[in-house]
């Protein structure tokens, strides 16, 4: 096992196609694809019976947390996946995100949700002891037990990535294909997933593209995203799908 902290300034568009195709074809020069230029991403998010964490989330108040297990691809029992607890904190317009991670097998991470084992002890039994990891664990397994948290929804989307050539600390990834299922949560089984779409109310910003940079944004980059005016926008896959899910079942 190992551990990630991660910590940059992140900011999502909504973006159409013929967006995407168009900011491509004059940025491409400046990038290369990531190590992980195409995959399915799966993120299976935690929270408490009521839902209090994405409720809080889509509030925005200055700071807010989700927890969450991501994968990709489809895994296996052995596969390894990442157990995050992803928090971020708006100073004005900028918004700073954190990611702190395991990196253990699926199947030990059934083993801690079924309550026969705590993290600090898969870490210890497995003969981990770096401090660091071993804290990652401590605050998981205290998050976990003190809300009561539990596996409520499955996400899925299909991800291409880029870095800047001249900066691999700039990465540009584009999700498209978003969807979601509500059951059979277990993230080794492919199982039926629910398409969710539009992402806006014109039909037609149906990419959500993401920007991830330690420092500030290149000036290529810029712009180009005012000559085709691009704004940032305020969406999180988890909260717009629970929205959904929730206004769905007011109409039942």
């Amino acid at each position: 096992m190992d551990i990630d902290t991660i910590e940059r300034v992140e900011e999502k568009y909504l973006i159409s196609r013929e967006e995407k195709k168009s900011l491509l074809s004059s940025i491409i020069k400046n990038l290369e694809r990531d190590e992980y230029f195409s995959e399915q991403v799966l993120s299976l998010y935690l929270d408490t019976k009521n839902f209090d964490f994405v409720i809080k989330s889509i509030d925005r108040p200055p700071f807010r947390e989700k927890i969450r297990v991501r994968a990709y691809e489809t895994p296996t029992r052995s596969s390894k996946i990442f157990f995050e607890v992803k928090s971020k904190l708006s100073k004005g317009p900028v918004k700073i995100g954190n990611k702190r991670r395991l990196v253990l097998p699926l199947k030990d991470f059934y083993t801690f949700q079924s309550g026969k084992s705590s993290l600090k002890a898969i870490l210890e039994k497995n003969k981990v002891s770096d401090s660091k990891q071993l804290q990652i664990a401590d605050e998981l397994d205290y998050l976990v037990k003190i809300y009561n948290l539990e596996p409520k929804l499955l996400i899925s989307s299909d991800r291409t990535a880029y870095v800047a050539k001249e900066n691999k600390n700039f990465r540009l990834t584009f999700d498209e294909n978003l969807r979601f299922r509500e059951k059979d949560l277990r993230l080794e089984k492919p199982g039926d997933y629910e398409k969710y779409f539009p992402l806006t109310n014109d039909k037609k910003h149906c990419i959500i593209m993401e920007v991830k940079t330690m420092n500030s944004m290149p000036l290529w980059f810029v712009r180009e995203l005012s000559k085709l005016r691009v704004f940032p926008s305020r969406f999180s896959k988890y909260g717009k799908i629970y929205q959904t899910i929730t206004e769905r079942n007011k109409n039942v």
